[in-house]
């Protein structure tokens, strides 16, 4: 895909790689191309931009856009030399301590790029309209990105965010809408909290992980996020030891999605009216899984299908103390032996309340009442 292509690309750049206007006074006037190396505020929109809108150039500035708006010229810039970074609406590659303020990128192929940089800040910026990336973050570390929006990015990639290589990065009180790629995609980087922000109609809204080994997203932090009519909420492909708590999801495809992942805890989220499960653990088609996984506390009500699902290529998990109620079909599905289920409530589910195969570990205290099937529970013990 193009973005993963993309963010590999760029970790072979030198630092300041890009070619500008010089340095310039604060006060004096930016236009596109221009490499600041102080604190400068815009007096003025820019539009039309055919490479790169503003360059960063030093440690420790700000660039306040003052309200306005960088704007590229929607085409892809193709004189870019082979070791430049091209086409992006605020390029900072290696500078510490910079913050980007108050306004408008759009229509380049990324909005805001930070790269090879610690301490950075990215406030109250709306990103919209490029063709990669609203936001993108790769081999950084201490970065925050508050207040901010990544939406409408364009088809057929467009993500909302994308952090690769990084580390202890911030992504809080921000909204993420309508992107044909992930509103959030998170890959090879670790210890990355996600926090109060709307995601929503995006594919999926936070993507954590990719599909080689070498991607892994370890030891994140999803927390007390919104979720609205993605096409999975959050899905995470490989990945070990990452927290997905106290979520609110509303009509997305499936609600929470762990593939290839071990160790992950999923604990007191709300998931409602999900098209397909509410949250499910490994795959069929293909057959992966994950193991030793914590699932605890959720409630889950009027999936379409499944409310919880237990693939057999999962392995060791644990559903504890969690509700489904009214899903389409099982309020849980367990096809993993290995799986163990302890006080869960399934009720006035269309089919079973919880439907698991032979040799599944019964911990106890599970009910089921009011559901389709009279028999209520298989291989469980349910009250």
């Amino acid at each position: 895909m193009r973005r993963i292509a993309l963010a590999i690309c760029l970790l072979a750049f030198p630092l300041a790689s890009a070619a500008g206007g010089g340095a310039l006074a604060q006060t004096a006037p930016l236009s596109c191309g221009d490499t600041i190396t102080v604190d400068a505020t815009l007096d003025r929109g820019l539009r039309d931009c055919p490479n790169n809108g503003i360059v960063i150039g030093a440690d420790d500035i700000t660039l306040d856009l003052n309200g306005h708006t960088i704007s590229g010229d929607g085409k892809p810039f193709k004189a870019c030399p082979e070791r430049e970074i091209c086409d992006v609406g605020v390029l900072n590659d290696g500078h510490d301590g910079v913050t980007v303020r108050n306004g408008s990128v759009g229509q380049f192929d990324s909005g805001v790029l930070v790269g090879r940089a610690r301490e950075n800040r990215v406030l109250d910026i709306s990103s919209s309209q490029n063709t990669s990336f609203g936001f993108v973050v790769f081999r950084s570390a201490q970065i925050l990105v508050r207040g901010s929006s990544g939406s409408r990015n364009i088809a057929p990639e467009g993500d909302g965010m994308g952090l690769f290589r990084s580390h202890d990065v911030r992504i809080v009180d921000n909204e993420f809408r309508r992107n044909p790629g992930p509103g959030i995609h998170v890959q090879a980087s670790t210890d990355i909290l996600i926090k109060g922000n709307l995601i929503s109609h995006s594919s999926p809204g936070i993507l954590l992980g990719g599909e080689e080994r070498a991607d892994r997203a370890d030891r994140n932090q999803v927390r007390g996020n919104h979720f609205v009519g993605n096409a999975a909420g959050v899905l995470l492909g490989r990945g070990n030891r990452n927290v997905i708590a106290r979520n609110r999801f509303s009509r997305d495809g499936d609600g929470i999605a762990i593939e290839k992942a071990r160790g992950n805890l999923v604990a007191r989220n709300v998931i409602l009216d999900a098209r397909k499960s509410g949250i499910y653990l490994g795959l069929n088609a293909p057959p992966i899984g994950g193991g030793d996984n914590v699932v605890r506390r959720n409630v889950v009500r009027r999936s379409g299908d499944d409310g919880f699902k237990v693939r057999s290529k999962d392995h060791h998990s644990l559903l504890i103390g969690n509700l489904a109620r009214r899903s389409g079909d099982d309020g849980f599905d367990v096809e993993s032996n290995s799986a163990k289920l302890v006080r869960n409530r399934a009720l006035g589910n269309d089919a079973l309340g919880i439907e698991a195969v032979f040799g599944v570990i019964d911990g106890g205290g599970n009910l089921a009442r009011g559901n389709g099937d009279p028999l209520q529970c298989v291989n469980v013990r349910c009250r």
